[in-house]
């Protein structure tokens, strides 16, 4: 039977004014942390984007190639169903497609007005947990995504 991984992924800026991939994190449906990579960078980094991402400068030290969590990520997921909030943005940030994927950020009665929420309005609607209060932890924001999902299985 498939198990439910849910994933997030935190961005820095690269030299060129674009999101790089920065840190990929899956928990299982338990909340386990099942995989938490910090990636290396493939441009120099214009910024870190702390206040967001929670990345902080001197992370490229102990960070993999992106093949290497790419291919570590595959290896947990084949077969499985993969949950994220703007789930797409994470793939392309991988530059991986997935077939089994749900995403809390497009479920039709999540929608405001046709409209995405954020997944800090959505954690504390669905919830009732304050999540974000500062920077993004991916850890924290896949656990949420997955309470989520596991409330309303869709």
């Amino acid at each position: 039977m498939p198990r439910i991984y849910a994933i997030d992924c935190e961005m820095v800026q690269n030299n060129m004014n674009q999101g790089m991939l920065a840190r990929v994190s899956l928990v299982d449906e338990d909340l386990r942390v099942a995989m938490d990579e910090y990636v290396k960078p493939t441009h120099p980094i214009s910024d870190y984007r702390t206040w967001i991402s929670g990345i902080q400068p001197g992370y490229e030290r102990d960070a993999k190639p992106k093949s290497e969590v790419i291919s570590r990520l595959g290896n947990i997921i084949n077969g499985h169903v993969l949950v994220g909030f703007d789930i797409q943005k994470d793939l392309d940030a991988l530059g991986i497609t997935y077939g089994n994927i749900k995403d809390v950020a497009t479920y039709g009665p999540f929608l405001k007005f046709g409209q995405k929420q954020s997944l800090k309005t959505l954690t504390y609607q669905e919830l009732g947990l304050n999540i974000q209060n500062g920077a993004h932890d991916s850890i924290e924001d896949a656990r949420a995504v997955m309470k989520i999902y596991k409330k309303h299985r869709f």
